[in-house]
């Protein structure tokens, strides 16, 4: 192709002349290139060159001369546009393939949130495809343009033709190469978290959401940084001014430094928590005065739902203190009271065969943790003593444990005749204090005197 002659503007003959003799540098004659197509979009006689219809002329000798030779070229032609389309087609469905993959091993992600991004991952891949059909016949306009002499498009073929001489072939192999690297560390940063932090054989949930947005946060931060780079990579290849591009955005991210602080500390905060293991997904919590079941935590929220199924949303950076309720295990306390004129040593000798019995009991032995511990007596209170029973169990199973011994040891009381004392309360007046006592004296003394009477 380099040896075709195209007419054209100075610049253009310059540029050719320069890339057939090798008397130019790379360098020297990709900024010709440039410079040729500024000077052709400059020069306002393109306009009388789109009118100028001799190279259809010129096209349709061709055809008529060598009808044969012209279709096979017109084939070959295509056929390198069509294997730059199959190479970028072959990329896509890659890449596509693994972002479903990868949807489909997202261990915190609902039916929901995947088919949404299942859609979005296709669409993608739709526009993207679009795309490299785009660039694939675009390659072939611009190889028959720089055959044929086709006016409006000859500058830019010209343009291109001289660029990739330049040292722009150099350029996109470079682009390739780093892309190929890039994507390499991406899969290895990948494998190497999910090895870090399996999910698969954990027991409870909270381990499972832990492991996960861990990973999520490890792939994220390794995509960003690395993009970012083949990013930078590609447009200093491209010839853009990158000192000037980092400066604008250090600028940049400094304003926003100043008006996101409560942002980043979110962020560093909610980092900690899962880095540390704080609390998770499915542990309940008392954080600022708000109790219940973590159901989201990550970089920047932690969201928990309490027993009347109220949604309480606050930042990690509020989070100063908090209590776990179910982290590694639970105790369950109870408090039995009993009557005062109860037999203690019977009632402590009850309540611990009934709670022993209770740990060994169908469908909730494996709740219970170890042997149950019976503290004896704890409190004298204003109407029974109180006993107190302790019960280890697993994460989260204290309510049900204590709801279900209190209803079992109130049966065995029944059945052992102890009383479960209620609160009441007695009045005493004092000797002689009491209203009416001595009209009631008065009339017992009457009455004494009337029998005494009749008896004489």
């Amino acid at each position: 192709m380099a040896g075709l002659n195209i007419p054209g503007t100075e610049a253009q003959e310059a540029a050719q002349g320069a890339a057939d003799s090798g008397a130019v540098s790379g360098g020297a004659v990709a900024e010709q290139g440039q410079d040729a197509v500024s000077t052709w979009f400059s020069d306002p006689t393109w306009f009388d060159e789109i009118e100028d219809t001799t190279w259809l002329t010129e096209l349709g000798t061709t055809v008529g001369d060598a009808p044969l030779a012209f279709g096979l070229q017109i084939l070959a032609d295509a056929g390198i546009a069509l294997v730059l389309f199959l190479m970028l087609w072959f990329i896509i469905s890659r890449w596509s393939r693994s972002s479903l993959r990868t949807i489909e091993q997202r261990e915190l992600w609902d039916d929901e949130r995947k088919d949404a991004e299942r859609i979005r991952t296709v669409l993608l891949r739709r526009y993207l495809v679009t795309t490299a059909a785009f660039l694939g016949g675009a390659l072939f306009l611009g190889i028959f343009a720089f055959r044929y002499n086709v006016p409006i498009l000859r500058g830019m073929a010209v343009a291109v033709r001289d660029w990739l001489a330049g040292g722009g072939i150099g350029r996109v192999l470079s682009i390739v190469v780093v892309g190929l690297i890039i994507w390499t560390l991406l899969r290895v940063v990948r494998k190497t978290a999910r090895a870090l932090t399996p999910t698969e054989g954990q027991r409870f949930e909270r381990q499972v959401a832990r492991a996960a947005t861990i990973r999520s946060v490890v792939e994220s931060a390794a995509r960003i940084v690395l993009v970012t780079l083949f990013i930078l990579f590609v447009l200093g290849q491209l010839g853009t001014n990158i000192t000037a591009l980092l400066a604008g955005v250090s600028i940049l991210g400094l304003a926003v430094s100043f008006g996101a602080q409560s942002l980043v500390k979110d962020v560093i905060t909610g980092f900690f928590i899962l880095v540390e293991d704080q609390f998770g997904v499915g542990d309940v919590v008392t954080i600022a005065g708000l109790t219940g079941l973590v159901e989201q935590i990550n970089l920047r929220i932690t969201t928990l739902r309490d027993l009347e199924g109220r949604v309480h949303v606050i930042p990690n950076g509020q989070v100063e203190k908090v209590t776990v309720m179910s982290k590694e295990w639970s105790r369950s306390v109870i408090d039995v009271e009993v009557a005062y004129r109860t037999n203690l040593d019977h009632a402590l000798r009850v309540v611990r065969e009934e709670a022993e019995d209770f740990a060994d009991a169908l469908g909730w032995s494996w709740r219970v943790m170890g042997p149950p511990e019976v503290l004896g007596v704890e409190t004298l209170g204003a109407s029974g003593i109180t006993l107190r029973v302790l019960f280890k169990t697993l994460p989260k199973e204290q309510w049900g444990v204590s709801r279900e011994f209190r209803k079992r040891i109130k049966a065995r009381f029944d059945r052992e005749g102890i009383d479960i004392p209620f609160q009441h309360t007695t009045l005493y007046w004092g000797e002689g204090q009491m209203p009416g006592v001595q009209e009631h004296r008065a009339l017992d003394s009457a009455q004494v005197e009337r029998e005494s009477i009749s008896t004489d």
